[in-house]
C-alpha cells in the first residue's frame, strides 16, 4: 500500500510539472514571435525614418540669410534699419544633415512689429525656426506709445547637406 501511494504521488508530481514545463514552452514559443515581430517592426520604424528624413528637409539653401531676413523685414512693414547684426554661428553636419543656428539682433521696434516680424518669418521660411526670443527694452519711450524693444531672436534650420555650387560656376 505504501509503495502504491509513492508511485501514485511522483505520477501526480509528474504530470503538475509536465503541465507547466508545457506552458513554459508554449510562453517562450509566443515571447520569440513577439520578439521577432517587434525586431522587424523597429526595423522598418528606422527605414521609414531615414526615408522621411532624405525626403522632408529641403537642400541647402544657395543664396545668405541677409536677403531672407530683409525681405521678412520688408513683408512686414520694418525699415532695414531695424536689423542691428545678423550672426550666423558655425554649421553642424551629421549623417547628411546640416543644422544651421543663426542669431539675428533687431532694435528700434515695438512689440506689435516684432509681432509682425515673426509671423512673416514664419510664413515665408518655415524652415527656420525660432528657438529663442529674448526681449528688453532700448531706450526711453514716448509716454503712451509702445516702448521701443531690442529683440534678439535665435533661429536654427535642417537640410540636407548638398555640395554648394561655387559662385559664377553652373550647374
Amino acid at each position: 500500500m505504501k509503495h502504491l501511494f509513492l508511485w501514485a504521488l511522483a505520477a501526480i508530481i509528474l504530470i503538475i510539472t509536465g503541465t507547466r514545463a508545457a506552458r513554459a514552452h508554449a510562453e517562450r514559443s509566443d515571447a520569440r514571435a513577439a520578439l521577432t515581430l517587434v525586431t522587424r517592426q523597429a526595423n522598418e520604424v528606422v527605414r521609414l525614418r531615414h526615408a522621411a528624413k532624405d525626403s522632408s528637409l529641403p537642400n541647402r539653401p544657395e543664396s545668405g540669410l541677409a536677403g531672407k531676413v530683409s525681405q521678412g523685414l520688408s513683408r512686414s512693414g520694418l525699415a532695414p534699419s531695424v536689423m542691428q547684426s545678423l550672426s550666423p554661428e558655425a554649421e553642424s553636419s551629421d549623417k547628411g544633415l546640416v543644422r544651421q543656428h543663426v542669431t539675428l539682433t533687431l532694435a528700434g521696434l515695438t512689440l506689435p512689429q516684432v509681432g509682425k516680424f515673426l509671423d512673416a518669418w514664419r510664413s515665408n521660411e518655415p524652415n527656420w525656426v525660432v528657438s529663442g526670443l529674448d526681449l528688453s527694452p532700448a531706450g526711453a519711450g514716448t509716454p503712451g506709445a509702445d516702448l521701443p524693444l531690442r529683440a534678439v531672436i535665435t533661429m536654427d534650420a535642417m537640410f540636407k547637406d548638398t555640395p554648394r555650387t561655387p559662385a559664377g560656376a553652373s550647374r
